[in-house]
């Protein structure tokens, strides 16, 4: 009341304030993409395996383990012919190095916020700074092609039709410098490129029949964030459209659409104006991408918020009280609720604050912030914009504004009153509460018994999730174009081999019996290939591959060539020397305390290093690996064994994500138990309410899984990672904020109606407000459609269905049929409560079920306080 009256009293201030804060964040704030943290694995702990073993490569190394762009050059049916090898050599790769020289190769930076290269507004990327001149001067060693000493026999393909040009970065694959230069090659090689280009004599640079195509761990990576951007961008547009859509198709009056809409947007852009503001500060970190989910739950959410509170002030308005105190009365009746609603939202969201994971951490602080901000909005800006328009809020229909709504919390105007006035949905919610009166055990059994199967699909496939990249990418993206080609003519690990870096200080891997024991344990985990779906190691024992260099011993090729004597010889022997020299700089660590006792070893797998199967095959293979080591090594040596790259990461990935998760979802039931617990001021209905979005949230993933799966059965490789752990968060706190304005108008109901008819009566008035708000709620979440990544696609339906889910049959049907056998009695050992106040229930004669319950009121409860559950006497 105390904020109604101050409201009313100021609401011009008020809108001013709002909007001068907004002007003045949005002038004071850094651009968002110079704030943002890049990376995917960098959001991992800094003690997981995988972070560990990259640093202890760069203190062996004395360079990172970082990305790749990979040209594969190919044709289909023939093998490479000599015209194709010089144009690799003379025209492809000065190509590639002229672009090294004008972009130069990017350089890792702390991960921390830092303004780095970025898709801009227009989706273009800034030119990354260019090396200084001695670093250009050895861009050509950057580039490896098969004329690289050492490298052909590993570029190029087993059936000679197809080699490889790799670049090797510095930077994770996930980061946006690498965006320039990958741009830049990409525009070389297309068909309207540069190589393509005619020449004086009429011909292309790229001989006929040759194709070139890009791929590389740095390409997945530039192709996931502009996947990302694209997305966000459709996701903000799809959202608006949808809320302003649904908003004019349900209530038909343009200003009443445009309250709700101004506050969220005024509320959102201050949101991730503070944001980056914070962020520029180093108080909160973000990640790209985030802001996706804090504008989509702001509009949700906010839209909500608005239509609860202009639907009472319509209430208000009808009662024949003058706008002003229509304001303030709307706000003293719903602030409550609206503020515990948005609390359970808040509240459950805010609990991945505790995720290891940075990611999760850092979407449940953005996200808390924003929906703080919109319930502010919410309880200050949009009634001052009531104030402000009056009854004109509901133009062109302000003549009949008097017109009681029937359905309780919905505006009296537009097509939803035109519908009302009809008793369509009136007839509907009261035939709903009927038949619950008559029959709830009958149909709380059977919505359990429909809805049933579903959570069963989501308990037995919990953990079928993807952790694929390329999966995540429509089918025509750059990257997966060259992974297809990759695999047609290379195994498909090749993109991404699984290394173990192996580290024992008694040993020197550049002396004979270090070497011996490298090459029995490596000979012997081969022999076990297809065991362990390998198809060939490297090591400095092996550098080409143990299947290359039996090839060549079999063809004669590791032996010294017949004939050759005198200088020819020592060119042959001094060649082998400086191969094996560059291998051991390869395979063996350099520098510091891991000079010679550090080795790596590369196993290219036969499957896709980024699948869900390549994290089960990596833990086996590390297993295994120290098993054999143990054959092969005095009984008190001790080898440590770590693993880098893709699937390491993705298995550490798996890790902190299914901990989070166990850790999160309990963390959120616990808080909004709370919440309810001290709301309602009782235990057994809040531990019911818990349960219903618990059973929604089983129900929604099994029907995700079933979908997903049947629109693709032979490539669905199980849910995006993300999906379970935002889809329990979101759902679980949007379905407690629906069950917390549905028990706030029970207890009200209750007081007058008694127990049972208010549990019916708060279900009528309320149905048609709430299942609108659900239908917006949906609209707002089904805008992740509109993006071009599988995961986002994923978790946008599940959500809207979630939703409507919750919106249509948890809250109108499990819970209004359990209170109704529970304020019967008939629930056996739980006993049914009673509401009190000050002044007990006003009752009526034909109500006696009513009177009864007006007789166990406590008369000692102060008058004014809200209603009460205690326990009703056995008699």
């Amino acid at each position: 009341r105390l904020l109604g009256n101050t409201v009313v009293r100021i609401w011009p201030a008020i809108l001013l304030s709002w909007i001068i804060a907004l002007v003045a964040l949005k002038l004071s704030a850094p651009d968002w993409q110079d704030v943002i943290q890049q990376g995917e694995f960098a959001f991992l702990p800094d003690d997981m395996p995988s972070l560990a073993g990259e640093r202890q490569f760069e203190e062996a190394w004395g360079e990172p383990f970082a990305s790749n762009i990979a040209l594969v050059v190919r044709r289909e049916r023939t093998k490479l012919n000599e015209q194709d090898r010089n144009f690799i050599v003379e025209v492809l790769k000065p190509s590639l190095v002229s672009i090294l020289e004008r972009i130069g190769l990017p350089k890792p930076t702390p991960q921390v916020a830092t303004a780095t290269a970025a898709l801009t507004e227009s989706g273009e990327t800034p030119a990354i700074d260019e090396s200084s001149s001695s670093e250009n001067e050895s861009l050509d060693q950057k580039i490896m092609t098969f004329n690289t000493t050492g490298w052909q026999k590993i570029l190029d393909s087993s059936d000679g039709t197809a080699t490889m040009v790799l670049i090797n970065l510095e930077t994770e694959f996930f980061n946006a410098k690498n965006i320039s230069l990958i741009d830049a090659i990409a525009d070389l090689i297309q068909r309207d490129g540069e190589l393509y280009e005619n020449t004086p004599d009429g011909e292309s640079l790229v001989p006929p029949g040759l194709e070139l195509a890009l791929s590389g761990s740095a390409t997945v990576g530039r192709d996931m964030m502009r996947a990302a951007h694209e997305s966000s961008r459709a996701t903000e547009q799809w959202t608006v459209i949808l809320v302003v859509s649904l908003l004019l198709l349900i209530y038909r009056a343009p200003v009443l659409a445009i309250i709700p809409l101004a506050t969220v947007a005024v509320a959102t852009e201050f949101s991730l104006a503070l944001l980056t503001v914070l962020a520029d500060h180093g108080i909160v970190s973000l990640f790209n991408g985030i802001e996706v989910y804090v504008k989509v739950l702001c509009y949700g959410a906010g839209v909500d918020y608005c239509l609860f509170l202009i639907a009472r002030f319509k209430e208000e308005l009808d009662d024949g009280v003058e706008t002003a105190a229509a304001v303030s009365g709307s706000i003293a009746k719903v602030g409550e609720a609206l503020v515990a609603s948005a609390g359970t939202v808040i509240c459950g969201i805010g609990m991945m604050i505790f995720a290891d994971f940075g990611k999760f951490r850092q979407a449940g602080i953005a996200i808390t912030i924003g929906l703080t901000i919109v319930l502010i909005a919410s309880l200050t800006f949009t009634p001052a914009l009531l104030r402000l328009a009056g009854r004109w809020s509901f133009w062109p229909h302000v003549a009949t504004s008097r017109v009681r709504s029937s359905g309780g919390w919905v505006s009296a105007t537009g097509l939803m009153a035109s519908l009302l006035r009809k008793n369509i949905f009136q007839a509907i919610w009261q035939k709903t509460s009927e038949i619950i009166l008559e029959k709830p055990a009958f149909v709380l059994t059977l919505s359990v018994v429909l809805m049933l199967p579903f959570s069963v699909v989501a308990i037995v496939c919990f953990d079928n999730l993807s952790y694929g990249l390329l999966t995540e990418l429509p089918q025509d993206t750059t990257s997966v174009v060259g992974a297809n080609a990759i695999q047609k003519h290379y195994p498909a690990g090749i993109a991404g081999p699984v290394t173990l870096l192996l580290h024992n200080s008694a040993m020197n891997f550049e002396e004979d019996e270090s070497r011996e024991f490298l090459t029995k344990l490596t000979d012997s985990l081969y022999e076990r290939r297809d065991e362990l779906k390998l198809a060939d190691i490297r090591s400095a024992v092996h550098p080409l591959g143990i299947a290359v260099h039996r090839a060549a011993e079999e063809n004669g090729e590791a032996e010294i060539p017949a004939g050759l004597s005198g200088l020819k010889l020592i060119a042959f022997m001094s060649r082998r020397r400086m191969e094996q020299a560059k291998f051991n700089e390869h395979y063996v660590g350099q520098r510091g305390r891991f000079k010679g006792t550090m080795t790596q070893i590369d196993f290219v797998s036969t499957d896709d290093p980024f699948t869900r199967g390549s994290i089960r095959q990596f833990i086996e293979l590390k297993e295994d690996v120290l098993t054999q080591a143990r054959k092969f090594l005095p009984q008190d040596a001790r080898l440590e064994v770590v693993g880098i790259g893709p699937t390491a990461s993705i298995r550490d990935l798996k890790t902190v994500t299914d901990r989070d998760q166990r850790v999160v979802d309990a963390l959120v039931l616990l808080g909004i138990f709370l919440i309810l617990v001290a709301l309602l001021r009782q235990v057994t209905i809040p531990v019911y309410l818990i349960l219903t979005v618990f059973f929604s949230y089983l129900v929604t993933l099994g029907v995700t899984f079933t979908v997903f799966w049947s629109l693709d059965p032979s490539g669905f490789e199980g849910l995006d990672w993300k999906v379970p752990t935002f889809l329990f968060t979101i759902l679980i706190a949007v379905g407690e904020d629906y069950n917390i304005f549905l028990m706030t108008r029970i207890r009200e109901e209750q007081v007058i109606h008694g127990p049972v008819k208010g549990v019916a009566i708060a279900l009528t008035k309320t149905g048609s407000i709430i299942s609108s708000c659900g239908i917006i709620m949906a609209g707002t979440f089904s805008s992740l459609l509109a993006g071009t990544l599988a995961g986002m696609h994923q978790l946008g339906f599940a959500l809207a269905f979630g939703v409507l889910l919750d919106t249509f049959v948890v809250r109108p049907i499990l819970v209004p049929a359990f209170l109704v056998l529970y304020y019967e009695g008939r629930l056996g050992i739980l006993k049914p409560a009673v509401v009190s106040n000050a002044t007990g229930y006003q009752t009526s004669d034909e109500d006696s079920e009513t009177q009864e319950y007006a007789d166990g009121v406590n008369e000692s409860e102060p008058a004014g306080l809200p209603p009460t559950f205690e326990t009703r006497p056995e008699t």
